[in-house]
């Protein structure tokens, strides 16, 4: 990994990772917040959805650089991004099981379809891993 434009394109890569990885956490909020029930389903599968939640965990899981040298991949996921992603998927679990008591309580007060319920519990856990990995790789860059 000596190489010089390979330590920059892993430099750039990263940094780029940890700024998409906020702005499709967000935006993935964003667009489930607006239609969490979403009525077009109509108890359908809903493939978007699906598809999105599907990306979000590929980019959490493997971190970008899949069409990348294998040296490049190696230093793109270090020993520290792998920690970070650690945390945030055990930071997705523990915001799955707040999110999974917050649908517990709002039963009691307003009719929670099973849908509704398995919808919210995602959206929150996958875009809070990935938000939580984002600020911890870009603490890292920073440093």
């Amino acid at each position: 990994m000596a190489n010089t434009s390979d330590i920059d394109l892993v430099d750039k890569l990263a940094r780029k990772r940890a700024q998409m990885a906020s702005a499709l956490a967000a935006a993935f909020i964003a667009v489930q917040a607006t239609d969490i029930s979403n009525r077009r389903a109509d108890g359908h599968f809903d493939i978007p959805f699906a598809l999105w939640t599907a990306l979000l965990l590929v980019i959490l899981l493997y971190g970008g650089g899949m069409f990348r040298s294998a040296k490049v991949r190696g230093a793109l996921n270090d020993e520290t991004t792998k920690v970070h992603r650690r945390a945030a998927m055990a930071c997705g679990f523990m915001i799955t099981l707040a999110g999974a008591f917050v649908v517990y309580l709002l039963s009691f007060y307003k009719e929670v379809t099973t849908h509704e319920a398995l919808r919210l519990i995602i959206t929150l856990a996958v875009a809070g891993a990935l938000l939580r990995f984002a600020g911890l790789e870009r603490r890292a860059l920073r440093q």
